[in-house]
């Protein structure tokens, strides 16, 4: 009965010298884990690095301009974005190449796209002029002054708006309600302008100027209208001037009466 006493107790000694064991083992294969995630990320980091300086270091093989091109220079266009272009497809900055397209005067807007695998596309909208303003550019149709160059600024089809700065937009704004008045009787406005007291000033085709003051000249330029049809109409080519400032009534002068 000892001996087997003995036997036995040897065999639970043994327990605890294993159970010592598996807790070291456990450690390093953690460490081993770890090793090995850390292994992965840092190949996946350069591979995507050399990914990345490998699109890069593609050539943008074409640019392709799009639009009607009246006024705009293409070889203009072609020098603005060639300097963005050292960068490479991927590199580009498409938001500055449109500032840059942009900064030309006959440029209202340029749309920047790229075209995979090598294009880089570029759409231009040009500006669409309404009237003449003063002696220094046109007029487009959000009543913003660009300034093309010298040689492209006189349109005998376009009116010539005249006033203070910043008096743009509401010179533009009379002038359509204005030209929808003078419409319905085939008379053309080919000039306004507000001076500097704020009193309007109106050139119709042929030369006639309606002075229009500085208050309500809508409806001013209604009882104009209304004189027009009943008695201006049929020798309206021999009106120099009408001034429609006064309460009850207009004053018209005559070219033939000039002279005396």
């Amino acid at each position: 009965m000892k001996r087997v006493s003995a036997k036995h107790n040897r065999f639970k000694r043994s327990k605890p010298e294993r159970s010592e064991r598996q807790p070291v083992s456990r450690e390093w294969g953690r460490i081993f884990n770890r090793l090995l995630l850390v292994a992965a990320v840092m190949g996946f980091v350069y591979g995507v690095e050399r990914l990345g300086s490998q699109l890069e270091s593609i050539p943008v093989d074409r640019v392709v301009f799009a639009g009607d091109f009246r006024h705009v220079s293409r070889e203009v266009l072609v020098d603005r974005v060639t300097s963005h272009l050292a960068v490479g497809y991927i590199g580009l900055d498409l938001e500055s190449i449109q500032s840059e397209l942009e900064q030309e005067p006959w440029v209202y807007r340029a749309i920047v796209e790229r075209v995979w695998p090598r294009e880089l596309k570029i759409t231009i909208v040009e500006e669409t002029p309404i009237a003449v303003w003063g002696n220094g550019g046109l007029l487009n149709h959000r009543g913003k002054i660009f300034l093309p160059a010298k040689e492209l600024r006189s349109d005998a089809s376009l009116p010539l708006l005249t006033g203070p700065d910043g008096g743009a937009i509401e010179i533009m704004r009379q002038y359509r309600l204005m030209s929808q008045l003078l419409g319905d009787e085939n008379l053309v406005l080919q000039r306004l302008q507000m001076n500097d007291r704020g009193g309007w000033i109106a050139t119709l085709n042929g030369g006639a100027v309606l002075v229009l003051g500085r208050q309500e000249p809508l409806e001013k330029l209604r009882r104009f209208m209304w004189v027009y049809k009943q008695q201006l109409a049929a020798d309206f080519e021999q009106v120099r001037r009408v001034d429609t400032r006064y309460i009850n009534g207009l004053a018209v002068s005559w070219h033939q009466l000039e002279g005396s």
